[in-house]
């Protein structure tokens, strides 16, 4: 009877708390803030910097009696001052106010603070909030460029991708030398996992130097074309073009079958569930399918600028440069940086004349994609042939439909931009050896140099010496090295 009586009383205690505190619910929505004592939510108007604005709020009692006046302030902890304005705050009803005649006077961070007084006392409410510098379209420029990482898919056209023993047969292949023509070259000897799985050259070397600029593996999953010139619609195609170079692997389909066939029987026959066919050209393929899964997995980390990116959409606090700000801003508006450079990954895919020089050497010249069209086409290893898994040829669409175009002379990849300051030198040729000389060339850009039938996107950005240090802190931001803004 007694525990009876207690589990009675401890239930009737609990709704009298439930009826007190947790019934306490202000008439609107939106953010909301608590006291001992009170429950507060207030609602605004987008705010921008210098524009004056107004706050919606409603609050109710947990305890003791119903608020009686509400005092608006707001001001910015760090600089220790507030605003040159002070706000007029009207009863709208019981609970119910409206403050008018807001105005923050610069961008960074503010804080809100709300004074709630009832029966004689005060409870004092704040909250932090981010003014951007940013208009409300410029921020919805800056979200496009996440969120980071994008969730993983598997390639349809590649039957291992996602595998995991075709991924460790794939690791094992990329740091296996005995695949090259000399047992003396492998694929992380241009793509070395400590330079950001790319060289430091100018010009990519594997038995001679070839005439490219070695881009970096990283994110490779997310492009559409492979190459500086996309001679490739798949990264498992793009993985066979090096084996068979006769200036970076010197390898052939025969060679590569036969050391499949004696080093890595077990490990193939584990990946593609079937032992090493005879067919010297299919296995070929295949190493190119578990090189690709590999690939897929070697995604950069976030960064500086996915902290900021998150947060500014959540209107929250970050720690993110004053400068990589300002360099983002030129980034997404006077630098028109992002028409080509888009998205998650920093970049639209395609392929564009920057105006750097397409001499290889002497009396040799790279006509970049125009050539790089042709190759593909002719690749047996392309999307429409034989070798794609992807029965509907949905992959394909691309390969299908691009067209060969004289402005297609001199244009190369544009390439994303994470971990962009990890892979100097840059450009299809290594011909630029830092940011600072990047940012500097489409500053000074000489239009006489982009090719006459090609578009017209760029033009000279002419920025000052701080832009482009600000632009240059930007790009620094886009790799995944928070330690170097702290």
């Amino acid at each position: 009877m007694e525990k009876r009586r207690s589990r009675l009383w401890l239930a009737f205690a609990a709704g009298l708390i439930c009826k007190s505190g947790w019934a306490c619910v202000p008439p609107l929505e939106g953010t909301r803030l608590e006291s001992p004592r009170h429950v507060l939510v207030f609602r605004s108007a987008p705010i921008a910097v210098s524009e004056h604005f107004s706050l919606e709020i409603a609050a109710c009692a947990k305890s003791g009696g119903a608020p009686e006046s509400l005092k608006v302030d707001a001001h910015m902890p760090e600089h220790r001052h507030g605003m040159n304005y002070a706000p007029a705050v009207k009863a709208l009803g019981p609970g119910r106010w409206r403050a008018e005649g807001l105005l923050f006077h610069m961008p960074g961070k503010w804080e809100f603070v709300f004074e709630i007084r009832a029966a004689g006392t005060t409870d004092r409410l704040a909250h932090p909030i981010v003014l951007s510098q940013f208009s409300a379209d410029e921020v919805a420029r800056i979200l496009q460029h996440g969120p980071w990482p994008p969730a993983a898919r598997r390639d349809p056209s590649n039957r291992v991708s996602g595998n995991p023993e075709a991924i460790a047969l794939g690791e094992k292949l990329f740091f296996e030398p005995r695949l090259s023509g000399t047992g003396s070259v492998l694929c992380a000897t241009c793509h070395a996992p400590f330079r950001a799985f790319q060289d430091g050259r100018a010009r990519a070397f594997g038995l001679q130097e070839v005439d490219r600029n070695t881009p970096t593996v990283l994110n490779a999953r997310f492009s559409r074309w492979y190459g500086w010139d996309g001679g490739h619609d798949s990264l498992w195609s793009q993985s066979v073009r090096p084996l068979l170079d006769a200036r970076e692997m010197n390898a052939s389909a025969a060679h590569v079958a036969r050391a499949i066939r004696e080093l890595l029987a077990v490990e193939y026959q584990k990946a593609f569930d079937r032992p090493v066919p005879e067919d010297d050209e299919a296995v070929l393929v295949d190493v190119g399918k578990a090189l690709a899964a590999f690939q897929e997995t070697l995604v950069s980390g976030r960064t500086p600028f996915d902290e900021f990116r998150d947060a500014l959409a959540k209107n929250t606090v970050t720690d993110y440069p004053a400068a990589a700000q300002r360099g983002l801003k030129i980034f997404i508006g006077k630098g028109n940086c992002s028409a080509c450079h888009f998205g998650p990954h920093f970049t639209n895919g395609e392929f564009a004349d920057t105006g750097v020089p397409f001499f290889a050497g002497r009396g040799r010249v790279d006509s970049g994609r125009h050539e790089g069209i042709k190759r593909l086409r002719s690749n047996p290893h392309n999307l429409l042939g034989r070798f794609n898994d992807d029965a509907a040829r949905s992959t394909a669409t691309g390969t299908r439909h691009v067209q060969l175009q004289h402005r297609n002379f001199g244009e190369f990849r544009v390439p994303g931009l994470r971990n962009v300051a990890q892979t100097a030198p840059y450009m299809h040729n290594g011909s630029l050896a830092t940011l600072r000389d990047v940012v500097r060339h489409y500053s000074e850009l000489n239009e006489d140099r982009l090719h006459a039938d090609g578009e017209r996107v760029l033009k000279p950005l002419k920025l000052s010496e701080g832009e482009i240090e600000d632009l240059v802190t930007l790009l620094e931001s886009l790799s995944p090295q928070a330690d170097r803004f702290r």
